[in-house]
């Protein structure tokens, strides 16, 4: 056992995420600007056992590098996963970094960037949490909506609502499109979120598609 897993304990960890899934990432927040939870993804994944935790250590000098490494084995980790559910959309995978001191979060911030490609290129999210995230909310700008107790990685299928996340570069857009797509013809976008279907505009009229 290191140094720093003598130093933070893995149960203790296990439960401040299960704690912060439950009651912050699961239930309704005032802040968020619509209805439901903060993340809608979280209490099915978990219903149907298509969520897995794991704790890492990044030891007393971390790097970004480090950083980086723990984010691409987690991704190669996420394609062996012998998943308990049959719901591909539904698998979702937490990293836990619980000795990344409060100071050294930024690293996670930067590793997430780094690395953000080659999750879309697979047909995923990644994003991170931690107490000093100041990542909005899609619908608020003023709450920083990705708050933990614990710092955290989390990979999950690029779900319908992830044009919020995926409107800034063209490579990210059309593997949102080449998914979602069907959703937004003329007689598809009648019924749907219509502040998610201008977002989806704006993005296809920028990169030349039909809007």
């Amino acid at each position: 056992m290191s140094s720093g897993e003598s130093a933070v304990s893995i149960d203790s960890t296990l439960a401040a995420v299960d704690s912060w899934l439950t009651e912050y990432i699961s239930a309704r927040h005032p802040e968020i600007g619509r209805i439901g939870p903060v993340c809608p993804f979280v209490a099915p994944s978990r219903k149907n056992r298509t969520m897995e935790t794991r704790v890492r250590f990044v030891g007393h000098s971390p790097t970004l590098e480090l950083v980086e490494e723990i984010a691409r084995s987690s991704l190669r980790e996420y394609g062996l996963i012998s998943w308990q559910g049959r719901n591909p959309m539904l698998r979702a995978m937490v990293v836990a970094l619980p000795d990344l001191r409060s100071e050294d979060t930024k690293l996670l911030d930067e590793a997430q960037i780094r690395v953000k490609d080659e999750f879309v290129e697979q047909g995923l999210m990644v994003g991170q949490f931690h107490e000093n995230c100041d990542v909005p909310a899609a619908r608020n700008p003023d709450f920083a909506v990705s708050r933990a107790p614990v710092p955290v990685l989390a990979i999950r299928a690029i779900a319908l609502h992830d044009i919020f996340f995926l409107a800034e570069h063209r490579h990210w857009f059309e593997k949102y499109r080449e998914k979602f797509g069907q959703f937004y013809t003329p007689q598809a976008m009648e019924n749907e979120d219509r502040f998610r279907v201008e977002h989806y505009r704006r993005a296809a009229r920028a990169y030349g598609y039909p809007a």
